[in-house]
Order: C-alpha cells, then sequence, then structure tokens
C-alpha cells in the first residue's frame, strides 16, 4: 500500500497543536516547526496559501513568546527549559533568514521584548566572542561556535546554559535588525522597551532593561545601537543614577558603553557624558570591583585613544567647551600609561586567574593601549606581564582573549608602516607647513617619528619575546583559530622572523608547523580577503627564512616542492617588499638543482611572472628578478624557450637591456644569464640580430680596460669612470674600496668576454667578421693584456684563436 506524505504546511499545525496541548516539550519539535513553515512559505504560491502561512507563523511566534518568556527558578526542569528556549532561539533565526514580512511579525510580537528581556546572564558575567568590540563584530563562524556548544552539551550547568543563550539572541538580533523594513520602526520601539524597564522600581526589571540596552548594542551598534544611545539626554540620565544601582548593573552598563565606543559619535558622546563616572570607577577608587574597575578602564582606553592617529579632537583630550574643561587630561600620554599598568596589574594578580571576566577586560585594554609606543615599551619591559600574557594564551580556550592576546602580540611586534614616495611627500610637505594636527598633551597625531617604533627598537622588541618564549603562547592561539585570529598569527610570525637573529630558534621551536598550513591554505569566498591576507604573511615569513637559511635544513626536504606554489602566488602582490623576497626565495630554491621543484617553478608560470617583474620600478625587485631567471636558465626547458627563436627574441632583448642597467648586480645576472645561453647558436644570432647587441657585450668586455697607449691621464678618467658604474647605487660607499671595484669590473668583463667567445667559436665565420669590423680585435686584445683575471684572459684568447683559425687577420 503506497504510502501518504504530509504537506509542510499540515506538518506545522499538527506540531503547533502538540506544543499548545504538551507539557513535556522536546527541543526537535520546534526544529521541525520551523522547518515546516520555511518550507510551506517557500511553496505557497496563491494569496490564499500565503494567508494561511502568516496564520500559522502568527501561532508560532505566540508559541515562541510563551516559551522564552518562562522565568527559571531553582527548579531542576530549568536546564530542560533553557534548552528549549536555546531551540527556540535557533528556530527563530531561521525563520527570519531572507524573510523581511516574517521579521517585521516578529518585531510586532510579544517575542521580541521576551528576548531582550531573556536571563542570559550568570554571576560571572562572561562576554561571548559577539561583545568583543576588537574587530569581532558579526563574525558568523564565532558565534554559531559557540550556539553549537549550546545544543550539544547535555551535561552543562542551568549557569552554563544560560551563558551559551547570550551569542544566540545577538545573531538573532543582528540578523533581524539587518531584515527588518523600517529601521527607524525597530529603533524607537527599542528605545521604549529599554527606557521603560530602566525606568522601573524594581532591580530585577532595570537589570534587564541595561541587559536589554547591551544586547542592542552589540547586536547593531552602527543603526540600531548608535541610534538608541543618541537619544537626546538619555546618557546624561543615565549617568545621574548609575552610581546608586548594583555593581552588576554598573558592570552591564558600562560594558555596553564600552562596546559603543566603536561609533564616533556615540564614543564622542560618552565622552562628554559619561568620563567622569568611568574616571570616578578608575582613578578615585569608587569601587574595589576588579571586574568593573577593569571594564571602565578599557573605556578609558578606547576613548582616550580614539582617532588619535588621524583626528585627536575626538575623544576626551580634545572636546571642546565643558567636556574639555571637564577631561582632566584623559588623553595624555602619562594617563594611558597610568590605564595600562592598571591592565597588567589585573593580568599579573594571582587572584584574578579564573575570572575570565576580568581578564578579557584587562587583554582588551591592553590589546588598544598597546597601538601606543609609549605602552609597548612598557609592556616589552615588564617581563611578569609577558609571561602572564604567555601563560594565559597556553590556559585559555577563550576565542574573545586568543584575539585579545594576538593583537597585543601584533602590536609589539609590527614595524612601522612603509609609505609610499607620494605618501612620504605628502607628509614632509604636511610637516614643514606645520598642519600635523596635535592633541592637548602636545602630541603629533602622526606618530610615524616617535623613535620607539623605529625599526632597531621593533627589533630588539621581537628578539626579546622570541628568547623569552612566546612560541608555545602561538602554537595555542593557533589551534581552532579564527580567520581574523589566523590573520594577526601569521603577521606576528612574519615580524617575528624578520630580525635575521631569530630565524634559526624560531625554526627550533616549530614555527614552519604553523606557517606552511597557513600558506598553502586556500581561501573561502567568504574569507577572502582575510583569508589572503593570512597567506600574504604566512608566504613572505616563509620567504624570510628560505633567504637566510639552508632550504633543505628548515623545511626538510619533502617539504620544500610545497613552498613553490606559495612563493610564485606572491609574485602577483602589489607589495614590492612581497615581490622582491618571494624572487629571492625562489632563486635559492632553484640554486638547490632538484628537478622538481625547477619544473614546479615553471609550471606554475613562475617563469613568465619573474619576466614581468624584469619591468619593475624598483631597482631590488628586477635585480631579484633577473638573478632568479639567471638561475633557471640552467633548466633545459627553459633554456629551450630563451634559445627559440619563435618564444626567445623578445627575452634576449630584455636581458641585453638589462646588461646595461645602472645597478650593478643587475648587469651581472643578465650577463651571467646571456653568457650561459650564448652557447646556443640561435641565441647568438638573435644577439647578433639585436640592433645594440654587440655595442652592449663590448661595454661589458672593455669595462675599464686601458690600453697601453693612453695617457695617464686619459687612463685614471676612465678608471674613475669604470669604477663609478660597478659601485654606482645603492652600494655606493664614501670611500670606494678599489679591490672590490676591480673585482666587479672583472665579473661583467668575465661575462662579456664569455659571450664573445661564443658568439665565435658557435656563430661562426659571418659572425666573427661582423665582430672584427666593429673593432672586436683590438677590444679582446686590449683584454689580455690588462686584465690579471686569468678566466677573463683565457675567454679572450680563445676568441682571438677561433678568429685567426677562420682566416680572419688579427693585425
Amino acid at each position: 500500500m503506497a504510502s501518504t506524505s504530509i504537506s509542510p504546511e499540515d506538518k506545522a499545525k499538527d506540531i503547533l497543536g502538540t506544543l499548545s496541548t504538551s507539557q513535556d516539550i522536546m527541543p526537535t519539535l520546534i526544529t521541525d516547526l520551523a522547518a515546516s513553515l520555511v518550507t510551506a512559505r517557500a511553496n505557497a504560491s496563491t494569496d490564499e496559501a500565503k494567508k494561511s502561512i502568516k496564520a500559522l507563523q502568527a501561532q508560532y511566534l505566540d508559541q515562541c513568546n510563551t516559551f522564552l518568556s518562562k522565568q527559571l527558578s531553582s527548579d531542576e526542569n530549568d536546564s530542560q527549559t533553557l534548552q528549549v528556549q536555546s531551540a527556540t532561539l535557533k528556530s527563530l533565526l531561521r525563520m527570519v533568514m531572507d524573510d523581511t514580512p516574517f521579521t517585521d511579525s516578529f518585531f510586532a510580537s510579544p517575542v521580541y521584548p521576551s528576548i531582550l528581556r531573556l536571563n542570559t546572564s550568570t554571576t560571572s558575567t562572561l562576554k561571548s566572542e559577539s561583545s568583543s568590540s576588537l574587530n569581532t563584530k558579526n563574525d558568523p563562524s564565532k558565534k554559531l561556535s559557540s550556539s553549537a556548544s549550546a545544543a550539544s552539551a547535555t551535561t552543562k550547568t542551568t549557569q552554563e546554559v544560560a551563558s551559551d543563550l547570550k551569542p544566540m539572541v545577538i545573531i538573532l538580533l543582528s540578523k533581524a535588525f539587518e531584515m527588518a523594513s523600517n529601521k527607524d520602526h525597530v529603533r524607537d520601539m527599542s528605545s521604549e522597551i529599554v527606557l521603560a524597564d530602566i525606568g522601573s522600581d524594581k532591580l530585577k526589571t532595570r537589570a534587564a532593561g541595561f541587559q536589554a540596552l547591551g544586547l542592542i548594542v552589540q547586536a547593531d551598534m552602527s543603526s540600531i545601537g548608535a541610534g538608541l544611545l543618541s537619544k537626546e539626554g538619555l546618557l546624561a540620565e543615565l549617568m545621574d543614577c548609575i552610581e546608586l544601582e548594583p555593581e552588576e548593573i554598573q558592570i552591564s552598563l558600562t560594558e555596553t558603553l564600552s562596546m559603543a565606543c566603536s561609533d564616533t559619535k556615540t564614543r564622542t558622546a560618552i565622552g562628554l557624558h559619561c568620563g567622569e563616572f568611568l574616571k570616578s570607577i578608575v582613578h578615585k577608587g569608587a569601587t574595589k570591583n576588579q571586574h568593573l574597575k577593569g571594564a571602565a578602564a578599557v573605556a578609558l582606553t578606547k576613548i582616550s585613544l580614539a582617532e588619535s592617529r588621524k583626528d585627536p579632537s575626538v575623544g576626551m583630550a580634545g572636546l571642546e567647551g565643558d567636556a574639555k574643561a571637564g577631561s582632566n587630561n584623559i588623553g595624555s600620554a602619562e594617563e594611558e600609561a597610568n590605564l595600562a599598568k592598571l591592565f597588567s596589574g589585573l593580568l599579573k594578580d594571582d587572584k584574578n586567574d579564573n575570572n575570565s571576566a576580568i581578564q578579557v577586560n584587562a587583554v582588551e585594554g591592553l590589546a588598544y593601549s598597546s597601538i601606543q609606543p609609549a605602552v609597548k615599551h612598557l609592556i616589552i619591559s615588564d617581563k611578569a606581564l609577558l609571561l602572564s600574557l604567555f601563560q594565559l594564551a597556553e590556559d585559555t580556550k577563550s576565542n574573545p582573549l586568543k584575539y585579545g592576546l594576538i593583537i597585543i602580540f601584533n602590536n609589539l611586534t609590527a614595524f612601522r608602516k612603509r609609505l609610499s614616495p607620494e605618501q612620504e611627500q605628502m607628509l614632509k610637505l604636511k610637516k614643514m607647513a606645520g598642519t600635523l594636527p596635535k592633541s592637548e598633551s602636545g602630541r603629533l597625531s602622526n606618530q610615524e617619528d616617535d623613535p620607539l617604533d623605529d625599526e632597531p627598537v621593533v627589533n630588539r622588541r621581537n628578539i626579546t619575546l622570541t628568547k623569552l618564549g612566546i612560541m608555545p603562547a602561538l602554537h595555542a592561539i593557533s589551534h581552532q583559530a579564527s580567520e581574523n585570529v589566523a590573520q594577526s598569527l601569521a603577521m606576528v610570525l612574519r615580524n617575528l622572523i624578520t630580525p635575521t637573529e631569530t630565524r634559526g630558534l624560531l625554526v627550533q621551536q616549530g614555527v614552519v608547523r604553523l606557517l606552511i598550513p597557513m600558506a598553502l591554505k586556500q581561501a573561502s569566498p567568504q574569507e577572502k580577503g582575510a583569508s589572503e591576507s593570512t597567506k600574504t604573511a604566512s608566504t613572505q615569513a616563509l620567504a624570510k627564512l628560505c633567504i637566510t637559511l639552508d632550504p633543505r635544513l628548515t623545511f626538510k626536504n619533502q617539504r620544500v616542492p610545497e613552498l613553490v606554489k606559495p612563493f610564485i602566488w606572491l609574485l602577483d602582490s602589489t607589495d614590492q617588499l612581497c615581490q622582491f623576497e618571494s624572487l629571492m626565495a625562489l632563486t635559492n630554491l632553484g640554486s638547490m638543482g632538484d628537478v622538481q621543484i625547477l619544473s614546479l617553478i615553471v609550471q606554475e608560470s613562475g617563469i613568465e611572472k619573474m619576466e614581468n617583474l624584469q619591468f619593475s620600478e624598483h631597482t631590488l625587485v628586477r635585480r631579484a628578478a633577473t638573478e632568479s631567471l639567471c638561475n633557471m636558465i640552467f633548466f633545459e626547458p627553459v633554456f629551450e624557450q630563451y634559445s627559440d627563436p619563435k618564444t626567445g627574441k623578445h627575452k634576449i632583448h630584455l636581458m641585453l637591456a638589462l646588461c646595461d642597467a645602472d645597478d650593478f648586480m643587475t648587469r651581472r645576472a643578465a650577463s651571467g644569464a646571456l653568457a650561459v645561453l650564448s652557447t646556443s647558436p640561435q641565441v647568438c644570432q638573435m644577439i647578433m640580430d639585436q640592433e645594440r647587441g654587440l655595442e652592449i657585450l663590448t661595454s661589458l668586455a672593455s669595462l675599464g680596460v686601458i690600453p697601453k697607449t693612453m695617457s695617464k691621464a686619459e687612463a685614471e678618467k676612465v678608471e674613475a669612470k669604470a669604477i663609478e658604474d660597478v659601485m654606482s647605487g645603492q652600494d655606493a660607499v664614501a670611500v670606494v674600496d678599489h679591490d672590490v671595484a676591480v673585482g666587479r669590473m672583472d665579473e661583467l668583463r668575465h661575462r662579456g668576454a664569455e659571450c664573445f667567445k661564443n658568439l665565435v667559436t658557435i656563430g661562426g665565420k659571418v659572425m666573427s667578421e661582423k665582430i672584427a669590423a666593429q673593432g672586436g680585435i683590438q677590444m679582446l686584445a686590449n683584454l689580455v693584456q690588462s686584465s690579471k683575471s686569468e678566466a677573463v684572459q683565457y675567454c679572450a684568447v680563445e676568441a682571438l684563436k677561433g678568429m685567426s683559425e677562420q682566416g680572419i687577420q688579427l693585425q
């Protein structure tokens, strides 16, 4: 007998009937109900069907309100109630996804106030990752992982399950705010709910109001939260009564204010209206509660550092009028250092080891304040603090703590951002014109000149962190790290590797095990931006290692081929330092002579990308590209590319042009490549076909050559010009080492003479006659007589001998 399938609409009706009569609600029923309603809505094609589904949605919202408004007690059934509430929140999230009409109904129903008043707190108010204002807003991967843990943990205490509701509430509200058709109406409605609860004469209701304010700010600060806090008179009214409230409510509001500082205008208003309250907590002994003190200190730090690099007028140090008078110099460097010391003390205090709320506040505060060079110096000088940070990183499983810690390490290790030539010129003009704004403390908003961020100082910080043992902490942070954490971790590792003194020790401590997976990771569409940044930093770090250390020892032979693809990928970077270091790393890999590695470089289009970078405007990039190609010329498939007139004509033309470059090392690499390539008759012909081919090779072979017939004055002039040629550019020194200069000249002469030897002995009599006609015989004879290099003399003699054997008169 054929089975009959029930429609999604009928299934939803059956479940609603069960939920309305059953005393023992199974969370799976709520999940099935939402799935049925979503399917039924998608299948509804007529107005009547849509109307029927809308009625079912209204019944569903009534049931949700019943579940979410149930108050918790000490009853043993609380755990079951919380699991039902957890399932209800997840089902609502599924319903609001891409359904604006339902979302509007959601806000119009009693469910919305019930969610805002839902008990999501514990006795030790823990921050969920979604509440961290350190650039983690709306990170679904982190928030959903917290939600998933609530669904799977069957042995949790009531408090633990209640705390897991908070991230789910924030995810739901965030999506609902996004889908609402009239955000102004939602903001006004939210304001009414919050203000009504905060104004109640019942403590429990007021606590729920402050909690609701925090949830709204965390879910959507940019529009709903900012609009609510900017309501005229709200902040001033809150400050009038907050000191009379219990510390739990003060903590809730203070953490909300801290998170709200992410919005510029709101941050300014908080500095104006709430500054005295926050200062009284931190500096005037208004409380001994470390949690409250830490939360207030974080808010003060954000206000103090607000846009300090761009516009110091934002924040408490630069407010006009009454705000300026009441700021008490909160933006001063001394005040920022005092706040940093407070955070340090909280982290070093053993009493706080198991209080994650205090730890999160302290770490968040240091993460913000360590942007300042003076605070970086304070942290790096405090060995006990650094060891506390390392230990916390190894012990914690909290994603907010991991993120805050990696931000601190990133700030400590980061080098000053390199400015483009245009940016440097603009900064110079601003300094000359005196238009760089200053804060009241007299600090420039642009802190590029702070000596505590000079490269040698940053190098010393990185060496200190490495020797003190930061790697176990970074290994711990990397475990199940989110993409944002991985991105900062890759930057920290790249920074630590930058001083050559740290590289050997870091390799011993397993830095390669962290870097290779990040460099090889394929970016998903959702994480493309962050993932590419992670890949870039980790690949650049590996390139630095490959430049100064033996790849076979550093990476172990079996892993070396894996590096080829990310190094070639890095060649496409717009950052010239990335291009340069990747080219240098590929040069070292190519010099190993491993056929597998050389083949991979060719297969991954490495040759084409190197050739493109020979056109770079940066001398070092051009040089590195040419040197890398010179290495690859010895690989037969690459040699054949250059030897084939169909593919090699323009390549040979470019190599000849670079033989005439101002940079000595570029000339050396290009002429070395031609010396090898000229063993091919086709390449010899291509050189001869170039308009200035022989002229360029002659300038190499005759560089600094002084015929015996030349006067002393002329000889000195020729030698001086040759020395200038080989010691020019960034290699120029005040006092030239004559032996070094002569050695460089001999290197270029040798390569030029080798090319002439090949042109004569391989190219044949026709080419020899062209060389002779352009003064080649006299040039080679002068080279034999004046050079003290046996290699140069040998090539010149062989070229002359070949001409003679071809019947060309040498006289």
